[in-house]
């Protein structure tokens, strides 16, 4: 476990309520330490990539507070500076999501440079100079100028984690990155997000690339209906989960 410190993320008592009836969270409490690799597991509609859109307010919470890196936000609040508060929030953490989301009429280096010149102000010369760093490091230099419908599907997933990266996050949201990908294009996606975890980013995976959790994450929590059920170390979830729900989840997916 790595040494606790101030937490780099920090959500206290998040409820989302969709309509009238569905409580998809309910109460979740979740602190995350700088350089700190967290996956969360579940069965579908436990609730967990809603907990993902609510950290970045993609959703926005029903109720409850998000802090990440000291910015503090409360659900339903009023105060003036919310708005640029949810931006810096949103500046802060990079999200991955299932569907690589890239322009399809923008070139692979035009799609990881977007933000940083739209957004951040950044000199398109600056950009892009730091946008080759990141293809290289993730194995595209060669597919700078391509477009993404001439990308493979693990290609395109990590141009969406540079072009998350061009804007210097210092929280990675990932959100099951590789379901839609072919089984012999999960490798190359895993080992991104293995390298940035060495590499010490604050990381918070909804995944079911279960050698990802064991080999790579700090803490494993399991979410059920909205409620954590359990947490640990890998070795303590994988080896002797508690509950008869996480040991129930683990028997459909080992």
């Amino acid at each position: 476990m790595k040494k606790k410190s101030n937490p780099m993320v920090k959500v206290t008592n998040i409820h989302k309520v969709f309509g009238k009836k569905l409580h998809v969270l309910r109460g979740i409490d979740l602190e995350v330490n700088k350089g700190e690799t967290v996956v969360i597991l579940g069965a579908s509609g436990s609730g967990k990539s809603t907990l993902l859109r609510c950290i970045n307010f993609l959703e926005e919470p029903t109720a409850g507070t998000v802090e990440v890196d000291n910015i503090a936000v409360t659900a339903g609040g009023d105060d003036k500076n919310r708005t640029s508060q949810i931006l810096d929030i949103r500046k802060k953490t990079g999200m991955c999501f299932q569907a690589f989301n890239l322009f399809p009429h923008m070139t692979v280096l035009e799609n990881v440079i977007e933000g940083p010149v739209t957004v951040l102000g950044q000199r398109k010369q600056e950009a892009v100079l730091y946008a080759q760093e990141l293809l290289d490091w993730v194995g595209l230099t060669e597919k700078r100028d391509e477009y993404p419908s001439r990308l493979s599907g693990g290609q395109q997933q990590r141009v969406a984690i540079s072009r998350s990266l061009a804007m210097k996050p210092k929280v990675m949201l990932f959100d099951e990155p590789t379901s839609a990908l072919d089984p012999e294009l999960v490798g190359e996606v895993v080992e991104v997000m293995e390298r940035l975890a060495k590499e010490g980013m604050t990381i918070i995976a909804v995944t079911h690339e279960l050698h990802f959790a064991r080999d790579v994450a700090d803490r494993v929590l399991i979410m059920d209906h909205g409620n954590w059920i359990e947490e640990g170390t890998p070795e303590k979830i994988f080896n002797n989960p508690e509950n008869k729900r996480t040991k129930q989840f683990l028997a459909h997916i080992l």
